[in-house]
């Protein structure tokens, strides 16, 4: 691992570590002040704001990221870069926006939450407005952690000043929201002061192009996030926000845990994406390297999560979430899994710009996932939802390793031609 990638994941650990540590010194706060039912519409609103996120997100986190490492060195396609994304990311949250403004005045479910929703808005637009991918795709995290560490505290200090008792979702959401709005300002402070791109005349046509190039991978992320999200709408369907409330804070658990070894992936993306432009065998060889490190780091994850999910969440979180502990030991089954997906999917496939079989993949798991969720959560309640998540994650982690596979393998061949003595 060279010494430039090994800086990156401790930014991003560090950086990681703040959007993780802050929420989840909050989990016990905000369950113990809402309660549990009160907790459980905030993660039903969350999980509906989520779907607006990733419209407004789009897949540029990961397309622009590539194109901004492969343009680096040149401040002109750098900066066109900049400018398409920013203003496709406008254009995208000015659309989300107008559809949640719809679902509060026309959907009852939103209306009855609509303060909560309103609060979330907040967070939306100011997370659309960040630039994470430009930091990421040029290797300067480092930039970001004093940044996010203090959103992240900001936004811990409002929730706490904000929320008093039960009926106060609305203010916690915003007490979030208002975290990223910091992190937003600060963040964009940086690229005007660093000068690390600038905005440019570009055509409508250019800002066209990279919604379409990034259309299979928001596709892709969407169907990921449907059957993500919709498992907390279907369970409140079913079983109403308690039940929601209690695997909401279990997958919060899995997710802050997933992220140490996610954050490797992302501080490997651009430097294995460059390679693959230029140098195949090197991309093939920092993969290898990169799988080493996330899936050690998923299943010792794994082991933490099983020898102590009991203490956490008795002592932590309080009695009220007993029943996340069963939950909790169950959803880091998927920590493993996830790893493989991300070091095929992600780190293999999108790497190397195969979009469109990461668009299949995800279409096909989601259809998959849609036959089985209904009648495993209509009968086995919360578990039901998590194997189901479990069944759908197995089944994307193999076909990425099978097509990542099968693509490289001819590269692999001319490359066996290219070293065989003459």
């Amino acid at each position: 691992m060279s010494t430039s990638i090994k800086k990156t994941v401790l930014y991003l650990i560090l950086i990681q570590g703040g959007n993780y540590l802050f929420p989840l010194l909050l989990l016990p706060y905000l369950g113990g002040v809402l309660g549990v039912k009160e907790f459980g519409v905030l993660a039903y609103c969350q999980a509906i704001m989520q779907y607006l996120t990733l419209l407004t997100d789009y897949g540029y986190n990961l397309t622009a990221t590539r194109l901004v490492s492969l343009h680096r060195d040149d401040p002109r396609m750098l900066s066109e870069v900049f400018s398409c994304t920013m203003a496709g990311r406008f254009a995208l949250m000015l659309g989300a926006l107008l559809l949640l403004i719809a679902g509060i005045a026309f959907v009852p479910d939103i209306t009855s939450h609509w303060a909560v929703f309103a609060a979330a808005s907040l967070g939306l637009i100011a997370n659309a407005l960040t630039p994470l991918w430009l930091f990421q795709g040029l290797e300067r995290m480092k930039s970001l952690v004093l940044p996010t560490f203090v959103s992240k505290a900001a936004s811990v200090l409002c929730v706490v000043l904000l929320v008093k008792g039960n009926g106060d979702a609305a203010f916690a959401a915003l007490g979030i929201s208002l975290g990223n709005v910091v992190l937003a300002a600060a963040a964009l402070l940086i690229v005007a002061r660093k000068k690390l791109a600038s905005f440019v005349a570009v055509r409508m046509r250019a800002i066209y192009d990279t919604l379409t190039d990034g259309f299979p991978v928001f596709l892709s992320v969407v169907m990921v996030s449907f059957y993500v999200n919709f498992n907390s709408i279907l369970l409140n369907y079913f079983y109403g926000p308690v039940a929601v409330g209690q695997f909401a804070m279990a997958d919060k658990i899995r997710l802050a845990a997933q992220a140490v070894f996610v954050v490797i992936g992302q501080a490997f993306y651009p430097r294995i994406s460059q390679y693959n432009a230029i140098d195949p065998t090197a991309a093939r060889k920092l993969l290898r390297v990169a799988m080493l490190a996330i899936f050690g780091s998923a299943v010792v994850m794994f082991a933490v999560i099983l020898l102590g999910a009991n203490w956490a969440v008795t002592f932590w979180l309080g009695e009220q979430f007993h029943s996340s502990i069963a939950l909790l030991k169950l959803e880091a089954v998927l920590l493993p899994i996830i790893g493989v997906a991300l070091v095929f999917g992600n780190l293999g496939l999108m790497a190397m710009g195969k979009t469109r079989l990461l668009k299949n993949v995800y279409i096909a798991a989601t259809c998959l996932h849609l036959i089985y969720v209904v009648p495993l959560t209509r009968y086995l309640g919360a578990q039901g939802t998590i194997l189901s998540v479990i069944l759908t994650e197995l089944f994307g982690a193999a076909a990425f390793a099978w097509f990542y596979f099968r693509e490289s393998r001819p590269a692999i061949d001319e490359q066996a031609k290219q070293d065989a003595p003459a």
